[in-house]
């Protein structure tokens, strides 16, 4: 049994419901007053949730009942969307919180009918008595997206919202988002009002605080107590503060003069002043100087790999982006004698990626495309992977490259062009490819002129000539919106029949005719007519049934007769799931398998059961 929100478009025509009942109002007439056309962001939502929990081959791990196939292939005019979580699943809250937060992105009301609440577009949660309200903060968290958790934080504090203020705490005690500040993160935690014994969160901030800071602490509790504006009180703190390395901890922001580095800088003719920047604890030279010595080679400069690491470990300690993004690539490539530490190198690069840094995003969109494909040996095509990771993976690689391309990088507009043409976690669209690489021609033609193989492939035919150009001038006006009108573009596109497989930059796609043949073996859609019912789903249910009605006939048939009616209930339940199977497009070995198993008293009413569900869920 699923747990069913509804979502749905504010009518323009209507101000924003201030409670419940207001909202339900505006769902009801929702419901009872069809669109003219259907609402592209419905199949943008099903497609972002499917994206992060894709469905499973048997259905038993699904996080979703969506329904994205048929909003795909046959959508309705309907102005509400019925969404389905499985309750089930140990993931219940983080489900039904990727849900609100990415159907509130898409301007979507979130209707909780169970508990009585409401998620707002705006963010605002209207509810019957005391409800969480916190989301969005609790999606950020799990997904450990500091800058969100950070501004949803600010967002709700003004509000009283007891979760908000622990966790702020919790992000200004260990130096997330800002310098470490323990004795204002303690504060915060306390202000909260929450109990330190009943919260191991509130318990930790106050354990952080030296016995020389207990006065600055209770100084700061004052100060946010009687603040008329505690967000402009906790931003004048954060500004006093002292600056010690942030994000994780790390090497202290000053450093003693280093000899190593002094003699690799003397040869390779860096500025002494960077040096002495870098050791005054300056992350942005730190992050510089290593650059240089990456670029040194360890003939000209022995040990210079060394330094590179030590300068960026000291800079991404810092949070610096950049160094963040070059030591996480780094780390994952083992690049100039780097330690290989996948988990720490891709935590690196998601954290370069949150701080909108080009190389952050540029190499996590890279690691993802490289690990959800493969490449077979000797073949001149990829194969993308079908597994849930790896379909998460391709999910992101356009949306990283997008947010890259958006802040001017030349490397991710070509490698967009290329993702959007191969269909790596979009549907197919030549347009939007073409387009894009229109742009790339001019904005990165250096990035061109390194694969000259490529742009002819993406070169628009004279029937698609003046769309693409058309959407590449709509690009071009302001290269900012790129993400928005692209991401628009193809939540509105119905994807191709069958998934394409090769790179279609460096090989011909899959005929149309065997693109088809995959196409006619796909599932019926859910909402195809139901099969009419049958001789086999009767016999079903007297298998499913067989263990009451022998219970029942025994004390009259005798011990012979028993026999002989569990030998005709159980052929009669064999019959029942052998021919209900067939329903199912299981294969035969598979259904004679359980139609075996029906046989055998005891075992054969549970397989009657399963097979009777699936049935009823239409598998």
């Amino acid at each position: 049994m699923s747990f069913t929100l509804t979502v749905w478009a504010q009518p323009e025509d209507l101000p924003l419901p201030t409670d419940v009942m207001q909202a339900q109002a505006q769902l009801d007439a929702a419901q009872d007053t069809p669109g003219t056309q259907p609402e592209p962001r419905f199949l943008a939502l099903a497609r972002a949730l499917d994206a992060r929990f894709p469905n499973t081959e048997d259905g038993d791990g699904d996080m979703y009942d969506h329904g994205l196939e048929i909003l795909e292939k046959r959508p309705d005019n309907d102005r509400y969307y019925n969404i389905g979580l499985w309750a089930r699943d140990d993931s219940f809250e983080v489900g039904f919180n990727h849900l609100v937060v990415q159907a509130n992105d898409l301007g979507l009301h979130v209707m909780d009918g169970q508990n009585g609440a409401v998620y707002l577009a705006n963010g605002e949660v209207l509810a019957f008595g005391a409800h969480s309200r916190t989301a969005r903060l609790d999606d950020a968290l799990s997904r450990k997206d500091w800058p969100a958790a950070w501004a949803e934080c600010r967002r709700l504090a003004p509000r009283k919202e007891a979760e908000a203020w622990v966790v702020w705490g919790l992000m200004v005690t260990q130096g997330r988002m800002a310098p470490a500040h323990p004795a204002l993160g303690a504060a915060l935690a306390q202000f909260s009002g929450v109990d330190a014994t009943k919260d191991r969160r509130v318990e930790w901030c106050l354990k952080k605080v030296s016995p020389a800071l207990a006065a600055e602490q209770s100084r700061l509790l004052a100060g946010l107590r009687a603040a008329a504006d505690v967000l402009a009180y906790v931003d004048t703190e954060l500004q006093r503060a002292p600056a010690p390395a942030a994000v994780g901890g790390g090497a202290a922001p000053a450093t003693p003069p280093d000899a190593a580095t002094a003699a690799a800088a003397t040869a390779m003719g860096i500025d002494p002043a960077l040096v002495a920047r870098a050791e005054a604890g300056s992350a942005q030279a730190q992050c510089k100087l290593a650059i240089d010595f990456l670029h040194a080679t360890e003939a000209a400069v022995p040990g210079s790999g060394k330094l590179a690491l030590l300068w960026l470990e000291r800079s991404a300690a810092q949070g610096q982006s950049l160094a963040q993004a070059l030591l996480g690539e780094g780390l994952l490539r083992g690049w100039r004698g780097f330690p290989i530490d996948m988990e720490r190198g891709i935590g690196l690069l998601e954290a370069a990626a949150a701080a909108d840094d080009v190389d952050g995003l540029n190499y996590l969109a890279q690691f993802l495309y490289e690990k959800s494909v493969r490449r077979p040996p000797g073949a001149d095509r990829i194969e993308k992977r079908s597994d849930p990771t790896s379909l998460r993976y391709q999910a992101r690689v356009p949306e990283l490259l997008m947010r890259a391309a958006a802040l001017g990088s030349p490397r991710a507009l070509f490698w967009l062009a290329v993702r959007l043409y191969d269909e790596i976690g979009t549907p197919r669209d030549d347009i939007a490819a073409k387009a894009v690489m229109q742009l790339a021609r001019t904005r990165a033609a250096k990035v061109c002129a390194e694969h000259p193989g490529v742009f002819p492939v993406l070169t628009p035919t004279p029937d698609e000539s003046a769309e693409v150009l058309a959407l590449a001038r709509e690009l071009d006006a302001d290269i900012k919106r790129l993400p928005v009108l692209l991401k628009a573009r193809l939540a509105a596109r119905t994807p191709a029949p069958a998934p394409v497989v090769t790179s279609r930059a460096t090989s011909r796609p899959m005929p149309a005719s065997a693109a088809q043949s995959e196409s006619d073996l796909e599932d019926e859609p859910d909402d195809a007519p139901r099969r009419a019912l049958h001789g086999g789903h009767v016999a079903l249910v007297i298998g499913a049934l067989s263990l009451a009605v022998l219970l029942t006939l025994a004390p009259s048939v005798g011990r012979g007769g028993l026999k002989v009616l569990m030998l005709l209930v159980s052929l009669v339940g064999a019959w029942g799931v052998w021919r209900s199977t067939a329903d199912l497009e299981w294969d035969e070995a598979k259904r004679a398998f359980l139609a075996v198993l029906a046989l055998i008293p005891g075992i054969g009413f549970i397989v009657c059961i399963a097979v009777l569900l699936r049935v009823v869920r239409g598998e």
